[in-house]
C-alpha cells in the first residue's frame, strides 16, 4: 500500500493537477499581476463601459413645456435633432443581396436603405418624385426596381429614375433630375450603418463614436461580416425620450443576459477559461440618442436596440441580435421567442410610465446625460431660428428641373389635394393615369 501510495504521488498525472492547482491559487491571489486595466472611455456622444452607463441624473428645471409628449417639442426635435445628427439604423449583414432593402421611419422621416448591384448600400428618403407616394412598402424585401404604386415611375437601386409613364414627352421634363432624393450615409469599419437627413453638407462623422465601436468590437467581435440571427420592430405608444431613460435599459439587459445564456451559452470549457482569466464578453455601447448596443455575458452573441419615434407619443422599437458564431435553428427560434417577449414587456413598462408622466403634466424631472445634450441642441435651433425669423428645416430638399416642368407639377398636386386620393395613399380618379 505505501508503495502504491508513492507512486501517486510521484505520477505525472498528479503532478499535472498539482502545477495547475497551484497556477490557479496563485492567479486568484494576485488578480492585477493578470487582469489588464480596463479602458477609460469618456462619453459625449457614445457611451462604452463593461456594466453600466455614465448616466449621471441631474436636475434641470428649464426643459420646456411639453417636453415628454408636446407636438411643438416634437417638430423641434425633428429639426434641430433628427434632421442634423448621424443616426444608427442598420448592419451591412442585414443586406445579403443586390436589392436588399430594409424601411424606416425616423422621426416621420420615411428612408430605406438598400444594396445596390455595385455592391454599395445608399440611403433614400422613401417618396416618390412625383407625388411623394411611399416606394417600399414593406419593412424588408428584395428587388432590383422600385415602383411607385401610384403612377408608375420606377427607380433601379441607385435611386436613379428609369421609367415615368406619360412623362417623356412632358416639356422640360428630365428623368436626370428626378432621381430619389438620396440621404447621406457612413459605413463604419465594423459594418454598422449610419445616415444623416441634412439635405446640405452634414457635420463629419464623429470621431469618438468611430473610436468607442472599435473598442465594443475588440471586446465583442463584432465585423462586417458578422451574421444576423433575429430581429424584429415593435411599436409603443409613449415619447421615445421615456424609451430611452437607463432603468428601464439597464432592467432590460440584465434580464436579457440572464435569459439568453440559458439558451445560447458557452461549453463548460470556455466558462472555466473565463472564470479563471476573468474575461468577459459582456458590454454596453450606447449611439446617440436613440440606439444602445449590448454584448452578452455567456453567449458569443450581441444586441442592438433602437427607438425610432414616429410622433411625440408613438415610437417604433427596433431589436437585432447578431452572432460572430453558428447557431442552428432552434437556437435561433429560442432566441427570437425570448427577444420578442423581452422586448414586449419593455414596452408596456415605457408605456406605464408614459402615461403616469401624461397624467402629471411634468415640465421638470431627472435628465440623464444625453437628455441634457438633446435639451442644448434644440436651445441652440431655436437662437437660430429666432435670429433668422422662421423655422430651419435641414432635411428640406429644393425642387430641381424646369420652371415650365415645376408649374405643372405644382398645378398637378393642387388638383390632387381635392381628391380622396392624396389623402389616404390611394391613387385619385382625377390624375390616376
Amino acid at each position: 500500500m505505501e508503495s502504491t501510495d508513492a507512486d501517486f504521488f510521484t505520477s505525472p498525472a498528479s503532478v499535472l493537477v498539482a502545477l495547475v492547482t497551484i497556477i490557479f491559487l496563485l492567479h486568484r491571489t494576485w488578480p492585477h499581476l493578470s487582469q489588464p486595466k480596463a479602458d477609460k472611455v469618456t462619453k459625449s456622444i457614445a457611451i462604452t463601459s463593461p456594466v453600466k452607463s455614465d448616466l449621471t441624473v441631474s436636475k434641470e428645471p428649464e426643459i420646456p413645456e411639453g417636453w415628454w409628449s408636446g407636438r411643438e417639442v416634437f417638430e423641434l426635435e425633428r429639426r434641430a435633432l433628427f434632421s442634423q445628427t448621424w443616426l444608427y439604423l442598420a448592419h451591412s449583414s442585414q443586406f445579403s443581396k443586390p436589392g436588399a432593402y430594409q424601411s424606416f421611419d425616423v422621426a416621420g422621416f420615411p428612408v430605406f436603405l438598400i444594396r445596390g448591384k455595385d455592391d454599395k448600400i445608399r440611403a433614400f428618403h422613401n417618396v416618390c418624385r412625383h407625388r411623394a407616394y411611399t416606394i417600399t412598402r414593406r419593412e424588408t424585401g428584395a428587388s432590383a426596381i422600385l415602383g411607385c404604386r401610384y403612377h408608375g415611375w420606377s427607380y433601379d437601386t441607385t435611386g436613379r429614375l428609369v421609367k415615368a409613364p406619360q412623362f417623356d414627352d412632358v416639356p422640360g421634363f428630365d428623368k436626370s433630375q428626378n432621381s430619389l432624393f438620396e440621404v447621406h450615409t457612413h459605413t463604419t469599419d465594423q459594418g454598422m450603418i449610419f445616415v444623416n437627413l441634412n439635405a446640405s453638407e452634414p457635420a463629419a462623422f464623429d470621431s469618438e463614436v468611430a473610436s468607442n465601436l472599435s473598442g465594443f468590437a475588440r471586446i465583442t467581435g463584432l465585423e462586417a461580416n458578422s451574421t444576423w440571427v433575429a430581429g424584429q420592430t415593435l411599436s409603443g405608444d409613449f415619447n421615445w425620450k421615456v424609451g430611452t431613460r437607463a432603468r428601464h435599459l439597464n432592467a432590460y439587459t440584465s434580464e436579457l443576459d440572464r435569459r439568453i445564456s440559458e439558451v445560447s451559452g458557452p461549453s463548460l470549457v470556455m466558462k472555466v477559461v473565463r472564470f479563471i482569466t476573468q474575461k468577459t464578453t459582456r458590454e454596453e455601447c450606447i449611439l446617440f440618442p436613440i440606439t444602445l448596443m449590448y454584448s452578452f455575458q455567456d453567449a458569443d452573441i450581441y444586441l442592438i436596440l433602437s427607438f425610432f419615434p414616429e410622433s411625440e407619443s408613438k415610437t417604433h422599437i427596433r431589436y437585432d441580435l447578431f452572432t460572430r458564431s453558428a447557431v442552428n435553428e432552434l437556437e435561433i427560434r429560442k432566441l427570437s421567442e425570448v427577444l420578442q417577449s423581452m422586448t414586449k414587456n419593455l414596452s408596456e413598462e415605457i408605456e406605464l410610465e408614459y402615461q403616469y408622466i401624461s397624467a402629471k403634466q411634468e415640465t421638470s424631472s431627472e435628465l440623464n446625460t444625453d437628455a441634457r445634450q438633446i435639451l442644448s441642441l434644440l436651445q441652440e435651433h431655436t437662437k437660430l431660428e429666432r435670429m433668422g425669423g422662421g423655422q430651419i428645416l435641414p432635411a428640406m430638399h429644393k425642387p430641381e428641373g424646369s420652371t415650365l416642368f415645376q408649374k405643372a407639377d405644382q398645378l398637378c398636386k393642387e388638383l390632387d389635394c381635392v381628391s380622396a386620393g392624396s389623402q389616404n395613399g390611394t391613387s385619385s380618379s382625377a390624375l390616376d393615369w
